[in-house]
């Protein structure tokens, strides 16, 4: 690449260096030059030295590493006039100094529109606009807010469509919803992964080091969720949704906060995805309580929110 030729086992500094001939290999291209030959391992740098230019909207480019490329800001030459000139010198992102762009690694490399030679910023679009229109889309061409399938409300103050009329789902005696603000499972569920685990499931509670790092599946809840259901930090409690329940132990902290919803509390809880089964002692699967549903353009399971609710066991049971 450039004037350097790079042999086999060698690390290249950029995706442009990739091939499709079987010459380079690469599981995922946004992450290539985040360990280079000439630099090492980008993601472990701390250096939060910056230039004039960059400290004015503070990008630390010398700070670990940002896909692609070490880019900060995606599209960022959609923040200059046709001329490279920022459209607001007091926050530049990039800027064309007559010979090169600086700033931030530029999403393009092109000259600016003026010079003739450039290309329009939104290089993932075919016309190089951004959109607000979206043609092509299940739930239609313009955005719209839609509460969750399972969601602790029956009102949709943004439209009167509740939630979206054509989200994926299946459908079998094992998949069944909770009505809105269902009474009887009045707690949103939120799901998601621990450090220590990284962002698995089917490997991590198989992975006996990363089970001993975090070794057992928990519930996060507020203080004031605590209170109210007789629940102290360390307790093994229940949670239950529509489609099933599992065993967890309380960890109460002030991470989690009551919400008001349409003028009335709703409380929230978090628990992570990556136990399950294969282990003894590390807990059940938090999946069992999550839904089939997804969203209509991608599947993209609704994990995120769902409505359970808590109870402290009554006998405590060693985890399974």
């Amino acid at each position: 690449m450039g004037d350097k030729l790079y042999r086999k086992g060698q690390q290249v500094p950029s995706f442009a260096a990739l091939r499709d001939d079987g010459a380079t290999a690469c599981m995922n291209w946004l992450f290539t030059g985040c360990y280079t030959e000439e630099a090492g391992n980008k993601a472990m740098r701390r250096d939060l030295t910056q230039n004039a230019l960059e400290a004015k909207l503070g990008l630390f480019p010398n700070f670990s590493f940002a896909w692609p490329l070490n880019r900060r800001i995606l599209y960022n030459r959609a923040s200059v006039d046709v001329n490279g000139n920022p459209f607001n010198p007091d926050k530049p992102v990039i800027a064309w100094d007559g010979a090169k762009w600086v700033g931030d690694v530029p999403d393009g490399g092109w000259p600016p529109l003026a010079s003739g030679k450039g290309k329009y910023p939104f290089i993932m679009h075919t016309e190089g606009h951004g959109q607000l229109y979206g043609p092509g889309r299940q739930d239609g061409p313009f955005p719209e807010h839609y509460e969750p399938v399972e969601t602790p409300v029956a009102k949709n103050l943004f439209s009167g469509q509740l939630s979206s009329p054509v989200y994926k789902f299946v459908t079998s005696d094992a998949d069944v919803l909770s009505k809105p603000a269902d009474p009887k499972f009045p707690i949103v569920l939120t799901t998601y992964s621990v450090t220590e685990h990284w962002c698995g499931g089917a490997e991590t509670r198989n992975t006996p080091v990363l089970l001993e790092a975090e070794p057992q599946l928990f519930v996060e809840m507020s203080h004031e969720l605590a209170k109210e259901k007789g629940i102290a930090n360390g307790d093994v409690v229940i949670v239950e949704s529509r489609r099933g329940r599992v065993e967890a132990k309380a960890m109460v902290t002030v991470r989690v906060v009551p919400f008001t919803v349409q003028g009335r509390t709703v409380h929230l809880i978090g628990m992570p995805y990556c136990f399950g089964w294969t282990t003894k002692g590390c807990g059940d699967a938090t999946n069992r309580l999550t839904p089939a549903v997804g969203d209509p353009n991608t599947t993209i399971p609704e994990y995120k929110c769902c409505l359970v609710n808590v109870f402290k066991a009554t006998k405590v049971t060693e985890l399974s």
